[in-house]
């Protein structure tokens, strides 16, 4: 199912779901054979059932001893034999047959009989009954398998489809018998004579002779939809071989439909039937091995997992066959680079070809010594999810699914090992969430939190640095207050090129020096592999200070009604780093670091607040004006009616503290020289933080 959007589980049950329905067979069927090198083909006429009946035809039973076992038969052309408990005493069983026909979504099999059965119970039984159809002998090829020369299937009402089902054959009685749970319409079908067959051991490839098919390569025959079938045919031999190489388990046997349906018909395993349809649109011949390979590749999933299972896993589906077709059944390689916006995905999405495109990640786990066997059979026998079975195999290999994705996210970014796209222009313009640039003379800091939408996905963060000077320059890093899963990798780059790094590594909450110059790209790969959405703070500035801090600012406060002129210093007795400095409406947030050198750590701060004004004088009387209530800091638990204030941290028994700075304003009436409370804010936080 290459290339196909399916935006809800139930197309996916429509679309992936084997032929659905086909035409009445010809009164008079003949036989030919055609051989074709390096396969026998066969023509094959179609069954037909035992009589036909132009008029609804009908019987019933009701059930008088549920104890024992029930049949209920139709003129010798179906019968339904109920074990004894499955159906409780007085249920009606019915079977009708229904006069016009239903076709098979694959014009070789034609319909040769449709029968409505039903009970008064429901349509879901207690238990299986048996179904047994009849089928006209004279009318097979007697070259030919029986099994290859009939379809049975019941009609799925909630997906609109033809469903076939397993049956058995009895030469001796020219019945065909299946076991259901389920009453519904059922048909039998019968190969058309303009169909061939093309068997080979594991499978029995079908297709209309007559059909225009591409001519891929040398056409030897003269006749290129033989020779089409001979590269399907090829890519499914390869394609089993390899598989079967690895002792992963394998179907019994597998149909394969070859016909000409709607123009956006690709080729696809049906999720119901296990058949494999490839239509004739493809012209190139390792496309369509590899559609083989990767179509066969869901026949091995199944026998691992129910289709309900893949159908709720499909991205490690979807992945896991395109990463065998390309590079266990052939040697062709992953087709489709990878586009840079996968990252921003989680891998575990079923978006539109993001999941074929997750192939890419299960090359880079194999070829990080992960064996594409034992992977893929560690997720398949899990109890849990793909993804959870995916992270408890690594684990149990001493390795981190959350490590192995960053280093995926890194080597995509800036390493030729993933197979991406051609860029544009570069990574800052094209890759990067979030750009800035900084002036390494003027120093300063830049302080920017960055988000990821989901589960293991990435989000890139570029600075383009400039400087006047011919030399390097230290600059401090860090990634602050990140949420849980996030990790985060810094990279510099001598220019745009994105091969061009010079220094790479981990970030952490801890300052990391670095040496930068003009015209370096500095880089932030921020990677979450928590279960919802994550973001961390990434702060860039200068080596660490000695010199007081100092911020002047007008401030808005209490819902911007009110301004106020707001001076704050501090100092400090050792160097600091300013890991967060961001101005919030009325609240200045100040986060500072200190280095741990085993004594107390002093911190002196003063506030002076002036000018407290109305920001909309219009909007108040003459004689109202804001006058301060109360000044003061907030620390240790006590209020401190001051503007200065000293903080001690000692290391040995605490390694934060924060203290704020607030005011309390009235309006006073100056007339009636009345006070009324006008509110207050918060103006400065300073949380200092002490770090080995």
């Amino acid at each position: 199912m290459k290339n196909r959007f399916l935006a809800i589980f139930a197309v996916v049950l429509i679309l992936a779901s084997n032929p659905v329905l086909a035409s009445c067979g010809k009164d008079e069927p003949g036989t030919t054979s055609v051989t074709t090198s390096p396969n026998q083909v066969t023509t094959t006429s179609a069954p037909a059932s035992a009589t036909t009946a132009s008029a609804e035809d009908k019987t019933s039973i009701i059930i008088n001893k549920p104890g024992q076992e029930n049949t209920v038969t139709l003129d010798g052309k179906v019968k339904a034999i109920i074990p004894a408990n499955t159906l409780t005493e007085g249920t009606k069983v019915e079977i009708n047959q229904i006069g016009q026909s239903m076709e098979h979504d694959f014009n070789g099999f034609k319909p040769a009989g449709l029968f409505e059965i039903t009970s008064s119970a429901g349509s879901q039984l207690g238990g299986e009954i048996t179904l047994e159809f009849s089928y006209d002998q004279s009318s097979l090829n007697k070259d030919l398998e029986i099994s290859d020369q009939i379809a049975i299937a019941f009609y799925d009402e909630e997906y609109g489809a033809w469903q076939e089902v397993d049956f058995e054959v009895s030469k001796s009685n020219s019945i065909v018998t299946v076991k259901t749970s389920h009453l519904s319409l059922w048909s039998i079908f019968g190969l058309e004579d303009d169909y061939v067959t093309s068997t080979l051991p594991g499978f029995t490839i079908y297709f209309n002779k007559e059909i225009n098919a591409p001519a891929i390569g040398s056409v030897s025959s003269g006749e290129p939809i033989y020779e089409y079938a001979a590269i399907v045919r090829t890519g499914l031999y390869d394609a089993s071989k390899a598989y079967s190489g690895l002792n992963l388990k394998m179907p019994d046997h597998t149909r394969v439909y070859i016909d000409q349906w709607d123009s956006d018909k690709e080729a696809e395993w049906g999720w119901f039937s296990k058949n494999i349809e490839i239509p004739v649109t493809y012209i190139d011949e390792q496309e369509l091995h590899m559609v083989s390979a990767h179509e066969l590749f869901h026949a091995v999933q199944n026998q691992y997992v129910t289709f309900a299972t893949m159908a709720a896993n499909r991205w490690f589906m979807e992945a896991t066959a395109d990463y065998a077709a390309a590079h266990v059944a052939t040697s062709y390689g992953l087709k489709d680079p990878l586009p840079y916006s996968y990252l921003r995905t989680g891998i575990s999405s079923s978006s539109t070809f993001h999941m074929y495109q997750t192939a890419h990640f299960i090359k880079f786990l194999v070829d990080n010594g992960y064996s594409f066997k034992d992977l893929f059979e560690g997720v398949m026998n899990g109890s849990g999810n793909a993804l959870a079975n995916l992270n408890t195999y690594i684990s149990s290999k001493g390795g981190s699914l959350p490590e192995l994705y960053n280093r995926f996210a890194y080597d995509v970014l800036f390493t030729s090992s993933v197979k991406t796209e051609a860029l544009k222009t570069d990574l800052y313009t094209d890759v990067a969430t979030v750009t800035n640039e900084m002036d390494i003379d003027a120093g300063g800091t830049i302080s920017q939190m960055i988000n990821t939408a989901q589960s293991y996905t990435s989000s890139l963060f570029a600075v383009k640095l400039n400087s006047q000077k011919d030399e390097a320059s230290p600059v401090n890093i860090s990634a602050i207050e990140p949420t849980s899963g996030i990790m985060v990798q810094y990279v510099i780059t001598s220019d745009t090129e994105k091969y061009s790094v010079t220094a790479s590594g981990t970030l952490t909450h801890d300052p990391l020096e670095i040496m930068v110059e003009d015209g370096n790209y500095l880089y932030f790969i921020v990677t979450n592999s928590a279960p919802s959405n994550g973001y961390v703070t990434i702060v860039i500035g200068k080596e660490a200070q000695s010199e007081p801090y100092t911020n002047t600012r007008t401030a808005k406060i209490y819902n911007d009604d009110f301004l106020v002129d707001v001076d704050f210093t501090l100092n400090c007795g050792q160097p600091f780093v300013i890991t967060r400095e961001l101005v919030h409406g009325d609240l200045l947030k100040l986060d500072i670091e200190f280095e741990d050198k085993g004594k107390p750590i002093v911190l002196d701060g003063e506030a002076i607040v002036t000018n407290l004004r109305f920001a909309d004088p219009d909007s108040w009387s003459d004689h109202h004006e804001p006058v301060f209530k109360e000044t003061y800091w907030s620390y240790g638990g006590e209020q401190l009616n001051s503007s200065t204030v000293t903080v001690t941290i000692n290391p040995e028994t605490e390694w934060m503290v924060s203290f704020t700075y607030a005011l309390v304003m009235d309006i006073h009436n100056t007339e009636d020289d009345i006070y009324s409370w006008g509110g207050g804010s918060t103006v400065i936080y300073v949380t200092a933080v002490v770090v080995n």
